[in-house]
């Protein structure tokens, strides 16, 4: 009884101690109070960390590391760190101002990330265990942008301060990996304010639940059977062991790609500007690959990147990453577990027919977006490039209308039929279980499966020798009936809000049938008209933003397990056309 009692205080402890972390950071970034005093804070909540660990109960300091090895690992890089730090200013290769702060630096990682482990974990569980698995992601997604929104309207986020209905749009912005902004990034954010804008793509990107279900499946938490199968749906997963290697292959993809494109793109900027300090070139090429891995679109320059029209490698690499992330993670282990197969010799079957699927109407979507891009474009607005710029920036162009959001030519100086294959593209989005929105790649390939199957009088559609489910058609025509019963009666809404734009001339309707389709697939690409937006013009497109990043999801989560039935009813005949 008496281990017990002291199991329940040392949990509630560890509970009491990780909520004060985020309001000591607030205080501390958020509000500029009192940094001395918060830094020694943070550093008394280091100790009680350690003390939690090392405290006395029935187990032996060596059990207690091994079962809380994670925090152990923490703890354990801290201290080499510290002594790292300590040999520089001994050896005197380091100041004590530059080592001080570098010690603060430690113990702050440190104690935001046991504090995140922990916080993550009691939050998974109560939504877990009160929430259906469908519900889950809207849930989530709803709860970021609101502590999102709120963490932007502290006076250390902005310049010059923002409203509530901004600050509410930036974060359904960054967590729906939109791209829209009412608000320059670069000029009216501080780097805190860009900092939070940063974490909410990532978190909105990647889904909270991948990083509940990580922390509950690989930091050292024990998860019971309900919890599991809960996890396992949320993540559209359907067994415990697949869900593993589903979050494994999420944390090494995401790393390698986002790592590889900042790095890339450090070396690609670091002679493109010279004047700049290389912490802050280092800070765009991590924010700009971040951004284009999620999809996200969002940019530290004014100009999006407008200012890197000149630079193939810059354009390519953006539009690698935007691809990667949007192919989904399940398409990306199961083509890598190919191709490593392929490569070792070894007889492994063919990818699932969603990679195929997803791989090939990808491929045919980009390279006929090329096409019609340079075609079209060729002797417009890419008339003043020279040959490679062309080539480059009709593949970061073709790329990007399908959830990503970058520009690198003006898209108000596009040609109308430009316009109108980028709404096509906007509206078809990403793949399934990427990081992009949209109706997805596989949708539309079903519907061209179900047409050349029903054309060659086929009873059932089929693709690469396997047979496609009735089921799977029909949630893929209720998700595109559905997709354009939300982009017409948002942008409904929006012609009546902003009918002052339209009388006066000053906009068309097609600049708002742009950005409704825009906002719903999740893209950010823009006419210019979100920041004339009207107060309720700007509520619309928040809406359409977090039903277009949710909405596919859920719907796919609520239909993707059909109820058996006992009977069937006769048959009858629908004539069409």
């Amino acid at each position: 009884m008496g281990s017990r009692s002291d199991s329940g205080l040392r949990a509630l402890l560890s509970l009491s101690t990780a909520l004060l972390c985020p309001l000591i950071l607030i205080a501390r970034f958020g509000l500029g109070l009192w940094p001395a005093a918060l830094d020694a804070s943070l550093a008394l909540l280091a100790l009680v960390y350690l003390g939690i660990l090392l405290s006395p109960d029935q187990r032996t300091v060596r059990e207690r590391l091994s079962e809380d090895r994670w925090t152990s690992l923490f703890l354990g890089v801290l201290l080499a760190g510290l002594v790292a730090v300590t040999a520089a200013v001994a050896a005197g290769r380091m100041g004590r101002a530059q080592a001080g702060s570098l010690t603060v630096a430690f113990v702050m990682a440190l104690v935001v990330l046991i504090s995140a482990r922990i916080l993550l974990w009691h939050l998974g569980r109560v939504m877990l265990r009160s929430l259906p698995a469908w519900a889950i992601l809207p849930a989530t997604i709803a709860a970021v942008v609101c502590v999102g929104a709120s963490l932007l309207m502290l006076p250390a986020a902005t310049v010059g301060g923002i409203g509530g209905v901004d600050a509410f749009f930036m974060s359904t912005s960054a967590t729906c990996v939109t791209g829209l902004v009412t608000m320059d990034l670069s000029t009216q954010f501080t780097l805190f304010g860009q900092v939070v804008t940063l974490l909410l793509i990532q978190v909105g990107g990647l889904g909270l639940m991948s990083f509940v279900a990580f922390f509950a499946l690989f930091l050292g938490h024990s998860v019971g059977l309900g919890e599991s199968v809960s996890i396992s749906r949320a993540m559209d997963s359907e067994f415990l062991s697949d869900l593993r290697r589903i979050l494994a292959s999420i944390a090494a993809w995401t790393f390698t790609a986002e790592t590889t494109g900042a790095l890339v793109l450090y070396n690609t900027w670091r002679p493109l500007m010279p004047g700049q300090p290389a912490l802050w070139v280092a800070w765009q090429s991590v924010f700009h690959s971040v951004s284009a891995f999620c999809n996200a679109g969002l940019s530290l320059n004014t100009t999006n990147m407008e200012g890197f029209s000149h630079s193939p490698t810059t354009c390519f690499t953006m539009a690698g990453l935007i691809v990667f992330g949007g192919l989904g993670f399940g398409t990306l282990t199961a083509l890598g577990s190919w191709l490593v197969g392929s490569l070792r010799g070894e007889r492994r079957g063919v990818p699932p027919v969603q990679a195929r699927l997803a791989l090939l109407v990808t491929a045919v979507l980009i390279a006929a977006a090329i096409v019609l891009f340079a075609s079209i474009e060729w002797n417009r607005s890419l008339a003043h490039y020279s040959i490679v710029e062309r080539i480059s920036n009709s593949t970061l162009e073709a790329v990007t209308p399908r959830t990503a959001g970058f520009n690198s030519i003006p898209t108000a100086s596009l040609q109308p039929l430009t316009l109108w294959i980028f709404m096509l593209l906007m509206f078809v989005g990403a793949s399934p279980g990427g990081t992009g929105g949209g109706v997805k790649t596989t949708t539309l390939g079903l519907f061209v499966i179900a047409a050349a199957s029903m054309l060659r009088h086929r009873p059932e559609p089929e693709a690469w020798r396997r047979r496609i489910p009735p089921n799977d058609l029909q949630r893929a025509a209720v998700l595109v009936f559905m997709a354009v019963m939300v982009c017409a009666l948002c942008a409904s809404a929006l012609l009546v809000t902003e009918r002052s734009g339209l009388a006066s001339g000053r906009r068309a309707v097609t600049d708002y049938l742009f950005e409704i389709v825009s906002a719903f697939g999740t893209v950010g690409l823009s006419m210019g008209v979100t920041g004339e937006l009207t107060t309720a013009g700007r509520w619309v497109i928040i809406l359409t933003m977090f039903l277009g990043r949710v909405g596919p999801a859920t719907l796919a989560a609520l239909s993707a397990r059909p109820r058996a039935l006992r009977y069937t009813y006769p048959e009858a005949r629908v004539g069409i056309g």
